[in-house]
């Protein structure tokens, strides 16, 4: 089943009114055989799509797909002058993966969203988990001049970002972790992975990619997922993709061109508003190290401050647990 039917497909369900085989037949164009195969495609997608003797099928919940003429539509003007190409894709290995591939002049300012992943992943290699239509997947880049040295707290801007457009949707409640992650409720909602290259003295280029859980229902692929998790819909069941991802272009837009020309000392007021872990007695996951301690906010290169009761450590990368345990 091609991308271009599983779209298609997608846009034509509806949760309304049935579509019977016939009529789904003659809007893609294909045999009343084939739908049957496509619907339950798409239902291997995460789709939940009821089958009603004698009348069709039914959506059970509404889809959003993404349209970039809303998304572009929503944008400030300003902030649109400084946008790049605009892609939307029905699926993709990964929307980091896809930006790569572009030339690294035609990635500047650049953003791809996908409607799906089929290889999304976070840290560490993680895998995402990828209903078809129903989170946030965009990836964007940005040409820096400044070193290599200086782009440390890059990952720590985007979750900022990240934290903003969620903010300005009608989100409350949601706080960042140290360095990339946003919680809700304890429980994480979105996770940003940033990929950098370049010459040591500059210039850089940058991939960075967002994941937000938006609306995810329970599912046994989500029973398989390895840390708490909830999404957007939990506080926000009327929220829109394309509003997010217009939101979202906007404050990276904005984060990632005052980044590169005043470093991280604009965002550290806000950095520390936002923290989630500042006071929590923690884990550190560093190599083959535990480390364990309360978190004491973050320096101004962005590393974490991990009291240990003996010292102040300061780490410049880790995994960070919640687990309960005793110094």
């Amino acid at each position: 089943m091609s991308n271009a039917i599983i779209q298609r497909l997608a846009g034509y369900l509806s949760v309304h009114e049935t579509r019977s085989g016939e009529a789904i037949a003659n809007e893609l164009g294909c045999s009343r055989t084939a739908v049957w195969k496509h619907v339950e495609s798409l239902r291997s997608l995460g789709i939940d799509i009821d089958a009603v003797a004698g009348k069709g099928y039914l959506l059970q919940e509404p889809l959003e797909l993404l349209d970039d003429q809303l998304i572009l539509g929503g944008l400030e003007p300003a902030v649109r002058e400084q946008l790049g190409d605009l892609i939307v894709e029905s699926s993709l290995d990964s929307t980091n993966s896809a930006l790569h591939r572009l030339s690294v002049e035609d990635q500047h300012a650049a953003a791809i969203l996908a409607e799906h992943q089929t290889s999304g992943r976070g840290r560490r290699g993680r895998q995402w988990h990828s209903p078809y239509a129903r989170n946030l997947y965009l990836s964007m880049g940005w040409k820096f001049e400044n070193a290599l040295s200086e782009l440390g707290c890059l990952s720590l801007v985007v979750a900022l970002a990240t934290a903003n457009a969620l903010s300005r949707a009608g989100l409350k409640g949601h706080s960042v972790k140290w360095p990339n992650d946003l919680l809700l409720d304890g429980r994480k909602l979105c996770g940003c992975l940033v990929e950098v290259q370049g010459d040591s003295q500059g210039p850089c280029h940058a991939v960075v990619g967002v994941g937000i859980n938006v609306h995810m229902p329970d599912s046994v692929e989500t029973a398989g997922i390895d840390q708490p998790w909830t999404d957007v819909h939990s506080q926000l069941p009327a929220g829109s993709r394309n509003i997010l991802a217009t939101l979202l272009l906007e404050e990276l837009i904005t984060g990632l061109g005052l980044f590169a020309k005043k470093g991280f000392a604009p965002f550290k007021d806000a950095w520390e508003t936002m923290d989630g872990l500042y006071g929590q007695t923690i884990e550190v996951f560093a190599g083959q190290s535990v480390l364990k301690g309360t978190a004491n906010g973050i320096n101004t290169s962005g590393a974490l401050l991990l009291d240990t009761g003996k010292e102040v450590l300061t780490l410049y990368s880790g995994e960070v647990s919640f687990h309960k345990t005793k110094i």
